[in-house]
């Protein structure tokens, strides 16, 4: 830093900028665009100290990123009396502070302060949208009330479920694995009927703002929205579905579903009517309505959160079986209900043992107890739209002849050649038309593999226990040479809970798998594959598969 820079004299750089009162080195009141504020220079030579600018006595001033709330200031018999709102001109991880010198963290603060101040009014419009959730739940009173939709571009009923961890917004005929839960006897959810809710979606944001200074939400804001003024907010197919609904209690709960500029928003309102006379929604709104009350909200379904971490959409909705829930059957469990699988069917008839316990991805929880029905429990808890049944017994040729027939998906992670080589069989003579996934360890653990199947293409799992010549061999893809014999016996990879392998190797073979089940979804992979995991790569194999003389799948 130039130590004959000050604050003044950085901010005096500026033109639009007037310095009206000196209060000490690192703090300044200015005048611009006719408001006055109160800046807080960064300390100097700390690297993660930031400025801070402050609105002063102004409750007119309306834009996005100025507080609603006047604050109380540190030591403020030090500065002029009256009211200072917080400006909020960046996210706290936008910018890393450690690298930026001390003048040019005062010089991106004034920038953004005057990019804020010089925004068009379709600008400032689409700013509040962005921060829509932020304004409304601060207006708000009483506690949040998670909502959970499925659909949110249709016009849909609503119920209301409350409990001791608070109040659930929940599309109709959605279900949730806990609803029914009793605890003590208790409903751990409870289904209130005192209000009718409706969920609106908006097709037209323009002219809608969140509750901000000098803007309260009133019944007029919901009419707007319901009849339109000068844009038509709603679908008409929505319009008619207001017309038809009937309304059986005195107050109703609307649930809006907004999607602006750079915005997704969903919140909620109580309308307060004349009396508990059944009327349509329309009617109780327009004619009955005499108050409104703003409700907190929160989006929690499993849709709405996967698309925050920004999850592939591939595996949304799909229903999985899968065979195996040993140590790597339990990661690719857990790894298919976080990448947005919500019906999910495991079969295993295995017990969980303390010599399981270090690769197992839920630890020593439930040792003594079948491996399906412990990960049923473990993954039903991660969200309650998630169902996973676990069942205690290993999968026969008939019931996946018919389970197949249920899913979107089937995963093996059984890692027994026998009993792939019979399923492969099952799956090929029924005419299996769902994509299938085999995934193993080789013995030792040093190395895994892959083979994504479309059963109504050439080549299967037995393709890897095939020859030139048509004669079944020891496994062709594995890579460990030293467990290779030249005879004709087919031997079994792991062999026993104790084969020597961490867990690196099940979360390379995991991330392998998932990356390959959303290839194969999205079409990036056309044709039966086969794929190699080594502790330095992961590689498609070439020449194993499809094999002509295959007993199983060839000629």
């Amino acid at each position: 830093m130039d130590n004959n820079i000050s604050l003044k004299d950085i901010l005096e750089t500026y033109e639009q900028i007037t310095v009206k009162n000196v209060i000490s080195d690192s703090i300044v009141m200015f005048l611009l665009f006719g408001k006055t504020f109160l800046f807080f220079a960064p300390i100097v030579n700390e690297p993660s100290s930031r400025p801070s600018i402050y609105l002063y006595n102004d409750d007119g001033c309306d834009f996005p990123h100025i507080m609603l709330r006047d604050e109380r200031i540190e030591d403020s018999k030090s500065f002029p009396p009256g009211n200072y709102r917080f400006v909020c001109l960046y996210e706290h991880e936008s910018i890393v502070y450690s690298l930026v010198s001390y003048e040019d963290k005062i010089y991106d603060a004034v920038d953004r302060l005057i990019e804020l101040l010089s925004m068009t009014q379709v600008e400032i419009e689409r700013e509040f949208q962005k921060e829509f959730m932020f304004y409304w739940n601060n207006a708000a009173n009483g506690n949040i009330m998670n909502v959970f939709l499925t659909k949110e571009s249709i016009f849909l009923r609503m119920n209301v479920y409350a409990g001791k961890k608070g109040t659930r917004l929940i599309e109709s005929g959605l279900q949730l694995n806990d609803i029914d839960l009793r605890e003590k006897n208790d409903r751990v959810w409870t289904h209130h009927i005192e209000n009718d809710v409706f969920y609106i979606p908006i097709t037209d944001t323009r002219g809608i703002l969140p509750p901000h200074r000098g803007h309260a939400w009133s019944v007029e804001d919901v009419k707007n929205i319901i009849y339109g003024n000068q844009v038509e907010h709603i679908s008409s197919d929505t319009f008619q579905q207001l017309q038809k609904e009937v309304v059986s209690t005195q107050n109703c709960i609307l649930v809006f579903g907004l999607n602006g500029h750079q915005a997704k928003a969903t919140f909620a309102v109580k309308i307060k009517c004349k009396n508990g006379s059944k009327r349509t929604v329309f009617q109780k709104i327009v004619e009955d309505a005499i108050a409104i009350e703003l409700i907190p909200t929160s989006r929690k379904d499993y849709s709405f959160l996967s698309n925050q971490i920004g999850n592939d959409i591939g595996l949304y909705g799909k229903k999985v079986l899968l065979i195996g829930a040993g140590s790597l059957g339990s990661y690719v469990a857990l790894e298919l209900v976080k990448n947005g699988v919500r019906s999910l069917k495991i079969y295993d008839g295995d017990i969980l043992s303390e010599e399981n316990i270090l690769r197992w991805a839920f630890a020593a929880f439930g040792i003594g107890m079948n491996k399906s029905k412990l990960l049923e429990i473990q993954l039903g808890m991660l969200h309650p739209e998630i169902y996973v049944e676990g069942i205690s017994s290993n999968i026969g040729s008939n019931t996946l002849s018919k389970e197949a027939k249920e899913a979107d998906l089937i995963v093996f992670t059984i890692g027994s050649s026998d009993q792939q080589l019979l399923f492969n069989r099952t799956l090929h003579n029924e005419k299996c038309n769902v994509p299938v996934l085999y995934a193993w360890l080789e013995a030792g653990g040093k190395y895994s593999h892959i083979l994504a199947v479309d059963y109504g293409k050439r080549g299967c799992y037995e393709c890897l226990f095939t020859d030139n010549e048509g004669q079944l061999v020891n496994n062709r893809a594995l890579l460990n040479t030293n467990d290779i014999q030249n005879n004709l016996i087919i031997r079994n990879g792991c062999g026993g809970t104790r084969a020597a392998y961490g867990t690196t190797v099940l979360l390379l073979t995991t991330a392998a798998l998932l990356d390959t089940i959303h290839k194969v979804l999205d079409g990036s992979i056309t044709e039966n594959t086969l794929i190699n995991i080594t502790p330095n790569n992961i590689h498609v194999s070439s020449g194993l598969i499809p094999m002509e003389r295959c007993s199983c799948c060839g000629n």
